[in-house]
């Protein structure tokens, strides 16, 4: 049994490794790595693309996913057992977002890319906004082809600090040139 600052833990965590489909395609393939280091080195007919829209580094709230699905066991520290992510930090969620997206589109080779975005540009705190303007996510898919923007209302997640109006998710569909790289 562990104790810890007063809460007491009598059960054992257990995590199933899920099972996968025995009619999934052979031809399919997972990957675990940076996608601007995958990027270059796959061809696919479509690409999906859900960066971070802010400064909020996801790996903060989901080191515990990032480890399970990397199977490492870093060293804590601290009351609050932390580990140091610092290699798991994502450009996206920095000034450097616009530069790494574009890294990431020059480098696929695909028929299609679809971009989930959304529009906060600069409507909340400085934490909460978009770190790749709309006019960058347009001049570095334009190079690659058509670009068509499909919008809906979205209820903006907030601390309750702020009221943000007119939020939207928005996917950016760009049908590449040829499919391939420009």
């Amino acid at each position: 049994m562990l104790i810890e600052k007063g809460v007491e833990f009598d059960s054992h965590l257990e995590l199933s490794l899920p099972i996968a489909w025995q009619n999934n395609h052979p031809g399919n393939q997972c990957y675990n790595m940076d996608s601007n280091e995958l990027a270059g080195n796959i061809t696919a007919d479509l690409v999906y693309i859900d960066p971070p829209y802010n400064s909020r580094q996801y790996c903060d709230a989901y080191h515990l996913l990032e480890n399970v699905a990397r199977w490492e066991k870093p060293k804590v520290y601290g009351v609050a057992k932390k580990m140091d992510r610092t290699a798991l930090k994502s450009l996206y969620c920095t000034r450097r977002a616009a530069e790494a997206f574009e890294d990431l589109v020059t480098k696929l080779n695909c028929r299609y890319i679809l971009l989930s975005y959304n529009n906060m540009a600069e409507k909340g705190n400085d934490r909460s906004n978009a770190k790749i303007s709309d006019e960058d996510i347009h001049r570095i898919l334009g190079k690659k082809g058509e670009v068509k923007v499909f919008s809906e209302e979205y209820k903006a997640f907030t601390t309750g600090k702020s009221d943000i109006e007119d939020n939207q998710e928005r996917l950016f569909l760009c049908t590449c040139r040829n499919g391939e790289n420009e």
